[in-house]
C-alpha cells in the first residue's frame, strides 16, 4: 500500500508528520512531502504529482487551513478525479474513509 499524505504546512509540524508517518503501519511507502529527502535540483512540483499519481490510498490531515492552499485543495480534487481510496485524519488521529459518516 503506497499512501500520499495531503496536509496544510501551517497547521502541521513535522513532529506530527513523523506521528502521522508512524500511524499507516501497513504501508509500503508512506509520502509526506516535507518528510521526504529531496534533492537540492530537484522539482519538487513534479515529485508530488508523481507521488499522488502513484499512490494506492490519499490522506488527507484535516485541519483548519486545510482547504485554504491552493496545493491541498488541487491534490484533493485529484486524488477524487482519479478514484483513489480517500481517507480523513480526524484531530484525533481516527481514519475514517470517503462516504462515512464521520467524513468531514
Amino acid at each position: 500500500m503506497r499512501y500520499f499524505v495531503s496536509y496544510a504546512r501551517r497547521d502541521n509540524s513535522v513532529a506530527r508528520l513523523h506521528r502521522i508517518r508512524a500511524l499507516l503501519t501497513d504501508a509500503d511507502h508512506v509520502y509526506i512531502d516535507d518528510l521526504e529527502p529531496h534533492a537540492a535540483n530537484i522539482d519538487r512540483s513534479k515529485a508530488v504529482v508523481d507521488a499522488l499519481t502513484g499512490a494506492d490510498a490519499f490522506v488527507a490531515v484535516t485541519s483548519s487551513n486545510y482547504l485554504n492552499t491552493e496545493w491541498t485543495r488541487w491534490e484533493f480534487e485529484t486524488a477524487l478525479c482519479m478514484k483513489i481510496t480517500m481517507t480523513a485524519l480526524l484531530s484525533d488521529t481516527t481514519l475514517v474513509r470517503y462516504g462515512e459518516a464521520r467524513w468531514p
